[in-house]
């Protein structure tokens, strides 16, 4: 035999194969860039942000028409993903591929107003020598198998916490799944090669081949192709089969779990199958012959039959498209009118699909253009004149000296009967309580808001009123804030009636903000950036339209705009009520670097109470800002909330960028006071710090195993970390402030013999011992340290287990209770949490000493009447 017919050894084959999947590679990476980056974003939305964690659950519990929308969008997602590449690859002559493709013009619904909008595909060119590149294809069709796993593994993060202290053996199922994730791949690449093989084996190639091989060939083909419908048909029976039981039995539980697994998995299947099948409809449906057996399965098939000509599949993407549409604008409108939402991971994923579904539609649509030389058709034209339009409006926005109004606050007049400091200090000396109170909370989405507003009331409730009319200051930040400012409004509209507040935070809790805030910030509140939008035009921001909620659910209308009531006369209606309340700071953040204050206590001079802070209660001209949205200007985080703009003193954004605990503000008015000794005396002043942080807890919960175990330092071995990492993370810790002003108040509790008292109200969370070590940025180095440790956890963790689940509960049998996370939609296990968690004995203690110092009373020798405004 010649040397150059020798089979090439082994390693020479492995060579070629790796260059040969490095070029094919190559060739799907530049391809696919666009497909890769929607699918990068989605994961880390849905995997990275905790609060895509809570919607999952949110859905399992009583949102399944969501959750059906949810496995319909990514099934979408895994076709349209895996399908506009090859546009790519031709039109970038990927593997000298430019001239495969031949490309026609069809009407597939020949009737207007669609037949005016043609449907481009394409044959391939007999005369190319351009040949397919197999692992291309793979790698293009395993971005719709990514999609999948995406989702899965969403799935299995958002379910992790309640299975880190439950029986289920979660570990296993983890190590079993994430494998099994790449047998679908595998599966289309066993079947695609064996296509490959007999349309390439001698037989196929050559007239001369006998009948013999010719038909053995053939009777190979039909058994494949029986094969393949046959698996289509069954897992597409499976995957409905299984779809309905997610969605009538399905719940958050173990079951639940499984079944929402084996759901997502068997879809991954019925794509793969899809792929393998649509093009080969005709084949698979004449291969079936005249078999009873095979004669439902030969139905089914013949029903996709339509599917195998390209116009009438690309049909399906425009169908997907309208679908993403229709939820967009639903979601948008509802937003606005104030309608009950879908959940928002539908409509996340929506936006998703619509933005992608229109870039590679445009980028098909120009490869077509140049392919078929259509730059003089009207629909160029249209398509090149509608862009043009786009990019000098953008032109304008960013270049141009217009004014943008997208975020910009209302102003109104301040009233002239507000409440002075001189008035607000009197009521403070005619109080005869031997302890007034400074209440701070830090922010934390609606996870502190609800946190808040169910720890104030609960303690208003346990001293029948008297915490807040012992309370100086309420300061926060973010969530934290707004739960303040929202039991404001709730004592102005129910004074002392606390199952009716009760009633009403439950129900605040349960409103779902993050779809509002995902339908605006993907839509139309990007699209109000650009000129002429940015006028306004009658339409209002995300913050605005999620205030008016608040608004109407505590005021118990159905208002479609906010109050213009100004911060402080909404304050005073709150301190009229019974005659007292406590004042109200409202904090933000300015672009600047200082603080923005709103005080409801009309002051002398704003400086010498809040130093290095603007006045945005007291404007020029005697201006202000109304009550909502003052508040609003609180609860704005970076990058997913808008900044404030407040006409002539810039952008303001969330007051957690500065202070996340609020207590600088308590501080501040405390040391004002304290400059004149006869309006506290020689009161206690107490600081109620109401924490939700699980970073915060799980801190204190290191502090106290190192007390309680004599342990001066836990030695760790660091996570090793970049500079950049490095800055970041320390730039965006949101608790050195907090962490400071803690230990500062701390400190004075301790050297103040009685003076001074410090309460941190901190909702209890289960930590983990690589909760610790993910803390403390290293791993544990003492394994004594490490046992006594897991030991310590496992004693508080069991302290929260029996109050939010029981024992021995069935596959089936839903948990009551999942704990909440920086978000702004809670589920009703969530909210359950919330509740149950206030038994926690760490507050159960805290609440009984709050009590106990409230009711000590003794009378001042400066005792005045109380002040009746």
């Amino acid at each position: 035999m010649n040397a150059k017919q020798k089979k090439a050894s082994l390693f020479v084959r492995f060579v070629n194969g790796v260059n040969h999947f490095l070029r094919s590679f190559k060739n799907f990476f530049k391809s696919s860039f666009l497909s890769l980056v929607v699918i990068v974003i989605i994961l880390l939305l849905l995997t990275q942000m905790d609060q895509a964690f809570t919607m999952l659950v949110d859905m399992m519990e009583t949102s399944k028409f969501s959750l059906l929308l949810c496995f319909f969008i990514i099934n979408a997602l895994a076709l349209v993903l895996s399908h506009y590449p090859i546009y790519t690859y031709y039109a970038a002559d990927l593997n000298n591929s430019e001239d495969y493709t031949n490309w026609h013009k069809t009407h597939p619904i020949p009737f207007w107003p669609f037949k005016k909008f043609p449907i481009f595909v394409f044959t391939t060119n007999p005369e190319s020598n351009y040949k397919p590149d197999n692992w291309a294809n793979y790698l293009r069709y395993s971005i719709g198998i990514l999609i999948h796993c995406v989702w899965v593994h969403f799935i299995i993060s958002s379910f992790a916490p309640n299975f880190l202290f439950d029986s289920f053996p979660f570990a296993t199922v983890k190590i079993i799944v994430y494998p099994l994730l790449l047998v679908p791949l595998v599966v289309y690449i066993v079947y695609k090669e064996k296509f490959t093989a007999l349309k390439q084996s001698p037989s196929a190639k050559t007239a001369d081949s006998s009948a013999g091989t010719h038909q053995e060939r053939l009777d190979k083909e039909n058994k494949l192709y029986i094969k393949l419908g046959v698996w289509y048909v069954s897992l597409a029976f499976v995957c409905l089969l299984l779809l309905v039981l997610t969605i009538t039995v399905g719940n958050f539980s173990p079951g639940g779990f499984v079944l929402l697994l084996l759901t997502s998995y068997a879809l991954i299947f019925n794509y793969v199958f899809f792929r393998l099948l649509r093009t080969k409809l005709t084949p698979i449906y004449t291969a079936m012959g005249t078999s009873k057996v095979l004669s439902p399965f030969k139905f089914i098939v013949g029903r996709l039959l339509f599917l195998e000509r390209s116009e009438n599949y690309l049909l399906l993407y425009n169908l997907n498209f309208l679908v993403a549409l229709v939820i967009i604008v639903v979601s948008t409108v509802g937003s606005i009118e104030g309608w009950p939402l879908l959940n928002g991971i539908p409509i996340l994923l929506s936006f998703f699909y619509f933005y992608y579904f229109v870039l590679a539609s445009l980028g098909k649509y120009f490869f077509v253009t140049k392919k078929l030389n259509l730059f003089g058709t009207q629909l160029y034209k249209t398509i090149f004149i509608a862009l043009g339009v786009i990019v000098g409006l953008f032109v304008i926005t960013f270049f141009a000296p217009v004014e943008v109004k997208t975020h910009q606050l209302d102003l109104v007049k301040n009233s002239k009967s507000e409440i002075t400091e001189t008035a607000f200090i009197d009521s403070l000396r005619a109080k005869d309580d031997n302890t007034l109170f400074f209440i701070a909370s830090h922010g934390g989405g609606l996870k502190a808001n609800v946190w808040t507003l169910n720890v104030v009331n609960t303690l208003q409730k346990n001293t029948q009123g008297r915490l807040l009319d012992q309370t100086i200051a309420l300061s926060g930040a973010s969530g934290g804030s707004l739960g303040l400012a929202l039991y404001t409004g709730l004592y102005k509209e129910n004074g002392t009636d606390f199952t009716k507040i009760q009633k009403k935070i439950d129900h605040l809790a349960a409103q779902n903000y993050t779809s509002l805030d995902l339908s605006l910030t993907f839509g139309l509140d990007s699209y109000r950036k650009i000129w002429p939008f940015s006028q306004r035009y009658g339409l209002r921001d995300r913050p605005y339209y999620a205030m008016r909620n608040y608004q109407n659910e505590i005021e118990n209308t159905a208002s479609d705009k906010l109050s213009k009531i100004s911060f402080r006369d909404y304050w005073k209606e709150a301190f009229n009520k019974n005659g007292y309340f406590p004042s109200l700071i409202m904090n933000t953040a300015g672009t600047q670097g200082s603080r923005g204050i709103l005080w409801s206590v009309k002051q002398d001079d704003f400086e010498k109470v809040f130093p290095f802070a603007v006045n945005l209660a007291d404007l020029t001209n005697n201006q202000t800002i109304p009550y909502y949205q003052a508040v609003s200007t609180t609860n704005r985080f970076p990058v997913f909330s808008p900044a404030a703009k407040i006409p002539g003193y810039g952008y303001f954004i969330d007051a957690g960028a500065i202070d996340n605990s609020g207590l600088l503000g308590c501080l501040d008015v405390h040391n004002y006071l304290m400059r004149d000794k006869k309006v506290l005396g020689d009161k206690q002043i107490a600081y109620i710090e109401i924490i939700n942080s699980k970073g915060l807890y799980t801190d204190h919960l290191i502090q106290k195993f190192k007390k309680q175990y004599h342990i001066d330092h836990i030695p760790v071995n660091e996570n090793e970390t970049d500079n950049i990492i490095a800055d970041l993370e320390t730039g965006l810790n949101l608790d050195k402030i907090p962490g400071y002003l803690s230990d500062y108040i701390t400190n004075l509790e301790k050297t103040s013999e009685g003076s001074i008292r410090y309460f941190k109200i901190m909702m209890p969370h289960k930590v983990t011992y690589s909760d610790v070590e993910s803390h403390l940025k290293g791993y544990i180095l003492s394994a004594n340290i490490e046992k006594e440790l897991n030991t310590f956890l496992s004693e508080e963790n069991n302290r929260i287990l029996s109050l939010t689940e029981k024992q021995d509960k069935s596959f089936f049998e839903p948990w009551e209770y999942y704990e909440p996370t920086l978000s702004r939609h809670l589920s009703k296990s969530s909210i359950n949490y919330v509740r149950a968690i206030l038994k926690h004995p760490l507050l159960t203690e805290q609440f009984e000493e709050i009590e106990s110092i409230i009711a000590s009373k003794r009378v001042e020798t400066n005792k005045a009447p109380q002040l009746s405004l």
